[in-house]
């Protein structure tokens, strides 16, 4: 998501919506980025912006008041907001109000700043937390690879793979990311058109820990290659030298050969073994819990 400022001629208008959450429900995001979408096509519409926290935000700015006025009136709006008061919303606040000047900054070398989102370059791709415009790429990634993926992992509902959800859970990475919680790093095609693998470095546990939980999985096509080892490598190296985890735990099942020849060869140490430890396309599976150690 970018700064939003505009050329349009002053005052433009904006409506704003605060709110703190008491129930933190994947329905609620997704009903907000359909009202969002639906602002974004209504006449007079210039743009939005959004953040998130104990308090979030969302403003969107219009060329005239009747446009600004005309979506606080709008019934989908109204109906969000119904039932944001029912099941979401601690309290809530409503604002219109008048842009009347638009300073914008922009940093002549961007490329100095880029690293606050990784980019790390590796043999074969690129291993990033994505954004926005990229989403696309996830939704392909989840669709195109659904089948191959599904007895290993939790059972997903059909809402898992609408678009809808994949740009939810990039604006998910890309918060998560920014408040300390973890990294998912995916490894894109050197062009970055296409989606090869997915790591999620989760859980991030600092103080005297300083451990976080690995998951991760990797197109069908790029099976048997050393793709997924070139993908760990790069992002384990980055969490450990650059985020300062010195312990990185994954599970794996049993039957699940592959993964157990990758986390040894990453230098993954069995540690035990866990009955029933996590639900799996339906069935709750035992797995041999490892951890990889840099102290």
């Amino acid at each position: 998501m970018s700064v939003f400022s505009s050329s349009q001629k002053k005052p433009y208008f904006a409506t704003m919506l605060s709110s703190k959450l008491m129930l933190d429900d994947p329905i609620h995001y997704i009903m907000a980025a359909k009202v969002r979408e639906l602002a974004s096509n209504q006449p007079g519409y210039l743009g939005s912006e959004s953040g998130s926290g104990e308090v979030g935000f969302l403003v969107i700015y219009w060329q005239t008041k009747q446009a600004a006025e005309a979506w606080l009136n709008h019934d989908m709006q109204r109906r969000f907001l119904s039932l944001s008061e029912s099941f979401w919303y601690e309290e809530y606040s409503v604002k219109l109000f008048e842009v009347l000047r638009d300073t914008l900054f922009k940093a002549e070398a961007p490329s100095l700043y880029a690293s606050r989102f990784p980019r790390i370059v590796t043999e074969r791709g690129i291993l990033k937390v994505l954004n926005e415009s990229q989403a696309g790429l996830l939704h392909d990634y989840v669709n195109q690879e659904k089948a191959f993926l599904t007895p290993w992992e939790p059972t997903r509902s059909e809402g898992y793979y609408s678009f809808e959800t994949c740009l939810l859970r990039v604006r998910e990475m890309r918060q998560d990311f920014l408040e300390g919680k973890g990294v998912v790093l995916c490894l894109l095609s050197p062009n970055e058109d296409k989606m090869l693998g997915y790591s999620n470095y989760s859980n991030f546990n600092r103080g005297v820990c300083q451990v976080c939980n690995l998951g991760y999985s990797l197109r069908e096509s790029e099976q048997g290659k050393g793709v997924m080892h070139e993908m760990l490598s790069a992002g384990v190296e980055y969490i450990q030298k650059e985020l300062n985890i010195s312990r990185i735990q994954a599970s794996y099942m049993p039957r699940n050969a592959k993964s157990a020849a990758v986390l040894e060869r990453m230098g993954f140490a069995k540690e035990g073994i866990a009955k029933e430890y996590l639900k799996i396309n339906g069935v709750w599976e035992d797995h041999i819990l490892t951890a990889f150690t840099a102290r």
